[in-house]
């Protein structure tokens, strides 16, 4: 089998997850390739929790050891996190790496690739960035836990990954990604990162805003002392994000991103203001309508996710191309020899 080793910085749910989806797929019939992996987060019960699943084979503290070997790279540590491990793992990346990066805004993660990742002497890049973003197999959509402990290696089967390459990003790096998905039964959707940023703003940064808002509405009014006796699964599913994620990830990401943010926010606002007109109306019907118009929709949506099929993409998932078999079996060069000017010459 060709060896792989792969590293996975941030060893909660979708890290320890895809160690186990590693790890799975080496088990399969016919597979070629023994992806060894090192883990590495900053709690050291986490590397302890990800080492027992099974989920990596070895833990290392030090970020530079844990990346200097890496043919591969994934990124899903916490967001206020990110930016410094880019300057770290930046200049101990061996030529050729690919890194994958799970951060929630991609042009955020470009900037810090194009500050700190190494270059040769000819001012080119050494490694590789690939922005994705993972959306879950839909049966662990209702998964809220977010801990090593919650990881499973079918988290991304029936899946997608969205793939946001910088431009100038090489074909190469992103097929090698594509690739791997396609081993992993995971299908593949391409966005620009500056829209990317803006999806993201409204399908995971609203929601956080949102809680923000209604517990601090209810946390500041007069009637809280009696209003937080009252707390029941409604309450605790509207505001969970603020006991599970840190105060420092929850807003640095919205703040970077808060011109995307302010527009999610200020089409939610209407909204609010339409449906408190219709109480203020005193029209019953037309409340209930709303909740049937908006019960509809949503049905036709989970129908859909659950599918994970949108009408504009494959069924399927691609089948792995040659270039992730070369890769791999080239102890994962995934660009082989540079092509010269000397080459071209000689055609």
């Amino acid at each position: 089998m060709a060896r792989v080793n792969v590293t996975i910085i941030g060893l909660q749910r979708l890290g320890a997850s895809l160690g186990l989806a590693l790890k799975r797929l080496m088990k399969e019939p016919g597979q070629k390739h023994e992806f060894v992996i090192v883990g590495n987060d900053e709690k050291p019960s986490a590397m302890d929790a990800a080492l027992k699943l099974g989920a990596i084979d070895q833990k290392v503290r030090d970020l530079e050891t844990a990346v200097e070997n890496a043919d591969l790279v994934f990124i899903t540590a916490p967001y206020s996190l990110a930016s410094d491990i880019f300057s770290i793992i930046g200049p101990a990346i061996k030529a050729g790496a690919v890194v994958m990066d799970m951060s929630p805004l991609k042009l955020a993660a470009i900037d810090w690739a194009k500050k700190y990742f190494r270059r040769n002497k000819d001012g080119e890049y050494e490694a590789y960035l690939v922005g994705v973003t993972p959306i879950v197999n839909p049966e662990h959509l209702e998964g809220l836990r977010g801990d090593t402990e919650s990881a499973r290696a079918d988290l991304f089967d029936n899946g997608q990954f969205v793939i946001s390459p910088a431009p100038d990003c090489p074909e190469e790096a992103v097929q090698l990604i594509a690739d791997l998905a396609g081993l992993l039964n995971i299908r593949l959707h391409f966005v620009d990162p500056a829209e990317h940023d803006g999806l993201v703003a409204a399908m995971e940064q609203l929601p956080a805003l949102l809680q923000l808002a209604f517990f601090r509405s209810l946390s500041i009014s007069k009637a809280w002392t009696d209003l937080q006796r009252m707390g029941n699964p409604r309450f605790a599913l509207a505001t969970y994000l603020l006991a599970q994620e840190s105060p420092e990830d929850l807003a640095r990401p919205i703040f970077q991103n808060r011109d995307n943010a302010v527009r999610a926010l200020e089409t939610l606002i209407g909204t609010l203001d339409e449906i408190r007109d219709l109480l203020v109306s005193g029209d019953e019907l037309a409340l209930e309508q709303a909740f049937t118009d908006a019960s509809r929709t949503y049905e036709r949506w989970q129908a859909a996710r659950h599918k994970n099929s949108w009408g504009d993409q494959p069924e399927r998932p691609a089948m792995p191309s040659a270039s992730l078999m070369g890769s791999l079996g080239s102890m994962f060069n995934p660009f082989g020899k540079k092509k010269s000017k000397d080459d071209d010459r000689q055609k």
